[in-house]
């Protein structure tokens, strides 16, 4: 039996212990507890729209199936479940069905980088080098489109808090640099992800420039290095089994397979499935990618936003301290480096960022209702999430589809929602 199998299997003993003493405790936890809207302060008119509207997208066909979470104040006040999980075997949509949420993994591993920055284990202000020596040589390329073009030995060191900000001068694992390059395979380990990044030049000195990109995943391996543990053993434990998130992991097990999105595209001959990934999202991968790798569902992702809106805490269970929380859910960057961009002609100029999070600083930029301090992310295939300390309210809409914006249903949901609030 080799390494990797050995540790899976040690892994999978210990998710399943761990677990245990978890429910023994606690007792089984499910989602935040429900709650009446109209106490909560929700019309059930204006939710019951929400459904409505949703539902039209799914019955027109252009939407597979949707799941919609709303919480305030730490009570669910809306879940709703519409359409297919799979379109073609006509299996209805669950409330906890399990997504693939893409980028909406970068806030979970930046709150597991936090945690040991709380520890003691990490600094912000560490050389990334100091846990991955291959960084300590970093290149900075003169023209990262030409794989050609010249190169000079990088000015400063990547630190941890680069990596959170996406400061680092890394690019996106998607893009051309690292295509070119093979950099990115699920069927590598974390570590070889590593090795490879490091090879390839920067986009960027770092801190000089705002740039969405692998930082996350890169994050993840100092996890892995500095706490000892895999980084899915880390999760499990650190953060999964305390906030009570049962059905979020890299990959989808085969007694939850009932509870799997599959993933469809909008073209040219209409919604289309998706073929599956080199490694499907039903295999536990060698790469446990932190920037995009989770698989979640809208209960497990609400109860997650709430530990924020509580300072830290869930049930009783701490898992970050008030200046972590702090941290993670204002902006930390400069000015100069202000606005964001995912794409350069539609800079986000209500946007900030935080050490995990995008949070509004100027929401009369904001093209739909948004209030200053709210935080959150979006994954690739159609997840997106909110949190808004001003209304005390969460919020979270999931679906399988490319491209992610399709139809602008996120910005649809959101002013629905805002709409639905009567005090």
């Amino acid at each position: 039996m080799n390494l990797f199998v050995i540790r899976r299997v040690y892994k999978a003993v210990l998710t399943s212990v761990s677990m245990a003493v978890a429910m023994s405790v606690t007792g089984p936890v499910l989602a935040l507890p429900r709650a009446e809207p109209e106490a909560s302060g929700f019309s059930p008119a204006r939710l019951a729209l929400i459904t409505e509207t949703l539902q039209h997208y799914v019955d027109a066909g252009h939407i597979p199936g949707i799941v919609a979470g709303i919480a305030r104040h730490g009570q669910i006040v809306y879940l709703e479940s519409m359409g297919w999980q799979d379109v073609e075997q006509q299996i209805p949509m669950r409330p906890d069905a399990m997504f693939q949420i893409r980028s909406m993994s970068k806030p979970i591993v930046s709150l597991a980088a936090m945690q040991l920055i709380e520890d003691g284990q990490l600094s912000l202000q560490d050389p990334v080098a100091r846990y991955i020596p291959v960084f300590s040589g970093m290149t900075v390329s003169d023209n990262a489109a030409d794989p050609d073009a010249v190169t000079r030995a990088s000015s400063r060191q990547i630190t941890i808090a680069d990596l959170l900000l996406h400061t680092s001068g890394l690019s996106h694992r998607n893009s051309s640099l690292y295509r070119e390059r093979g950099v990115r395979s699920r069927a590598d380990t974390l570590a070889q992800l590593a090795e490879k990044v490091a090879q390839v030049p920067l986009i960027a000195e770092p801190g000089i420039l705002w740039n969405y990109s692998i930082s996350t995943t890169i994050l993840g391996r100092v996890v892995e290095i500095a706490s000892g543990q895999p980084l899915d053993d880390y999760l499990q434990t650190a953060i999964f089994i305390p906030v009570g998130m049962r059905d979020t992991g890299f990959y989808v097990p085969d007694d939850k397979i009932d509870q799997l999105v599959q993933v469809y595209g909008l073209g040219s001959q209409g919604m289309q499935r998706q073929p599956d990934m080199s490694v499907p999202i039903t295999r536990d991968p060698p790469l446990l990618e932190g920037a995009a790798g989770l698989v979640s569902t809208v209960p497990d992702y609400l109860r997650f936003l709430q530990v924020f809106m509580n300072d830290g805490t869930l049930d009783g269970q701490r898992v970050l301290g008030n200046a972590g929380v702090e941290l993670m859910t204002t902006n930390q960057l400069p000015a100069d480096l202000l606005p964001i961009a995912l794409n350069p002609q539609r800079p986000m100029r209500d946007l900030g960022w935080g050490y995990g999070f995008s949070v509004v600083i100027d929401n009369t930029e904001s093209g739909f209702a948004r209030n200053n301090g709210e935080f959150g992310w979006n994954g690739s295939l159609g997840t997106f999430s909110w949190a808004d300390p001003e209304t005390g309210t969460v919020a979270v809409l999931m679906m399988q589809i490319e491209p992610s914006g399709a139809f602008n249903l996120s910005a649809l949901f959101k002013s629905l929602l805002s709409q639905s609030i009567t005090r």
